[in-house]
C-alpha cells in the first residue's frame, strides 16, 4: 500500500469517526432535551439523575481508589452515555404499555393478600423474588444462545467503570424487565413497588460495575460487591457464566455457580466475538 493510499484511508477514517461522534453527541442531546422536558413538567429527570449521582459519588471514588489505571475520558464513553439516555427508554415503553393490560387479569384476592401485609415485609418479600428471578433470568440470557447475541453488547465493554453497565441492548432489557416484573406483578405487587425496585437495580447496578478497588470483605458472601461483579464481565467462559445474582450471592451458591477466589483479582473484560464500537451498530449486532 503506498504513502498516498494510507493517507485516503486516514482521511476515510477521521471523517467516518467524525461523523459517528455527531450521531451519538446528537443522539444524547436529544434524549437530554427529552428529559429535561419530563422534568419540567412531570417532575421526573429520568436519568439524568442517575448520570448527576454518578458525576458527583462514583467518579471521584474512582479517582481515589481504583481498581484498575484507566482513563475517565475512555474509548466508548459516548456510546454508554447514549445507552444510558436511549436505550433505557427503548427497553422501559415496551413495559409501560404492555404491564397495564395485565393489570386486570391479576387475582385480585392476591394482591390484597400483599397489600395487607406490613410494609417491611412487602419490601423483603419483593425483594427477594425478584432477586431469584433476576438469577435465572441472568443465568439464561448467558446460556440460551439467542439471549446471549443481546446480552453480549452489556459484556462487550473492555474497560469497566460506573457508566459501563448501563450498556446493554433494548431487547436484554426488556426481556429482563418482563421476566422480573411480570411474575412479580401476578403474585400481587403494584407497578409503583416494581417502579422502586428498578431505581435500586439502576444505582447498585452503576456501583458493582464501577472501576473500584475496595473489596469490602465483611460483606463476602453476603451481598453482590464490585469486586464480586467484576470476576462475571472477565472474558473467560468459565469464569464469565458464574455470578449471576443481583444483590444476594446466596442464590449463586444454592445453584453452584459462586466464584470469589481470595487470592486473585479479576482482569481481562470484554467478550471474544466482535462488537461495533457505535451505538446503533450495537444495536443492530444481534441480528446479523
Amino acid at each position: 500500500m503506498g504513502l498516498r493510499q494510507i493517507q485516503e484511508l486516514s482521511a476515510a477514517s477521521t471523517s467516518k469517526d467524525r461523523l459517528g461522534l455527531f450521531v451519538h453527541f446528537f443522539l444524547f442531546v436529544l434524549a437530554a432535551a427529552y428529559y429535561a422536558y419530563q422534568q419540567v413538567t412531570v417532575g421526573d429527570a429520568g436519568p439524568l439523575i442517575f448520570l448527576l449521582l454518578g458525576i458527583v459519588v462514583l467518579v471521584p471514588l474512582e479517582r481515589l481508589m481504583p481498581r484498575h489505571r484507566q482513563n475517565t475520558f475512555r474509548r466508548g464513553l459516548l456510546v454508554d452515555l447514549v445507552h444510558v439516555m436511549v436505550t433505557g427508554l427503548l427497553s422501559f415503553l415496551p413495559i409501560m404499555l404492555i404491564f397495564p393490560l395485565l393489570d386486570p387479569i391479576r387475582m385480585q384476592s392476591l394482591v390484597a393478600l400483599v397489600a395487607g401485609l406490613p410494609l417491611g415485609l412487602q419490601i423483603a418479600l419483593a425483594f427477594l423474588t425478584q432477586e431469584f428471578l433476576i438469577y435465572w433470568g441472568h443465568r439464561l440470557s448467558h446460556e440460551i444462545p439467542a439471549l446471549w447475541r443481546f446480552h453480549s453488547v452489556h459484556h462487550s465493554s473492555e474497560h469497566l467503570d460506573w457508566l459501563a453497565g448501563e450498556r446493554r441492548h433494548p431487547v436484554d432489557g426488556a426481556l429482563m424487565a418482563f421476566f422480573v416484573g411480570v411474575p412479580l406483578m401476578f403474585l400481587g405487587f403494584d407497578i409503583v413497588d416494581l417502579l422502586w425496585l428498578g431505581v435500586f437495580n439502576s444505582l447498585w447496578d452503576m456501583t458493582i460495575h464501577a472501576n473500584l478497588g475496595w473489596r469490602l470483605k465483611f460483606m463476602r458472601g453476603l451481598w453482590v460487591t464490585t469486586e464480586y461483579h467484576h470476576w462475571h464481565h472477565v472474558v473467560d467462559k468459565d469464569i464469565r457464566n458464574r455470578n449471576y445474582a443481583g444483590a444476594l450471592p446466596i442464590f449463586d451458591w444454592l445453584f453452584g455457580t459462586y466464584f470469589l477466589p481470595r487470592d486473585k483479582s479479576p482482569c481481562g473484560y470484554g467478550i471474544d466475538t466482535p462488537m461495533p464500537n457505535s451505538y446503533l451498530g450495537q444495536l443492530i449486532q444481534p441480528f446479523r
